[in-house]
């Protein structure tokens, strides 16, 4: 197993039991890590989750502008807040609202671990097909 999956499951055991979907994917938007709470609602494994990209998991009209965040969020080397939905295995759009942090190594990035509150749970009553960004820099149509 590579070094950097290691690090983020052995970071995993930490969280397994926290109420909030923790997850973490390599530079390239590779899961190395999913909880206990994102298997539940995203009804993926971390197995299963760890062979996927993040732009799987969100819709398709989005996917090339969360593709380019990643970039921007390593090259600035900051996280961003924004809300968007996921869709689940069962093809479900999960409105949620996301925390990222873009994690330094020897000042490099090396992964970005983010924080998901599904908006259901948080009380949000907008509408589920329409993404609120919260970061100036996270935007799009």
């Amino acid at each position: 197993m590579d070094t950097q999956k290691e690090k983020s499951k052995n970071d995993g055991e930490v969280f397994q039991g926290a109420r909030e979907i923790i997850y973490a994917h390599d530079l390239g938007g590779n899961f190395t890590f999913l909880n206990h709470v994102g298997e539940m609602i995203s009804g993926y494994s971390c197995e299963e989750a760890c062979r996927m990209n993040i732009a799987e998991l969100v819709p398709a009209e989005i996917a090339e502008h969360v593709r380019e965040e990643i970039v921007s969020n390593m090259t600035r080397r900051v996280g961003t807040v924004y809300e968007i939905d996921l869709i689940s295995k069962d093809g479900r759009r999960v409105p949620l609202e996301v925390s990222t942090t873009v994690v330094l190594r020897a000042g490099q990035p090396v992964e970005i671990q983010g924080l998901a509150v599904p908006s259901v749970i948080r009380g949000d009553s907008r509408s589920v097909g329409t993404p609120r960004c919260v970061d100036a820099d996270f935007l799009f149509a």
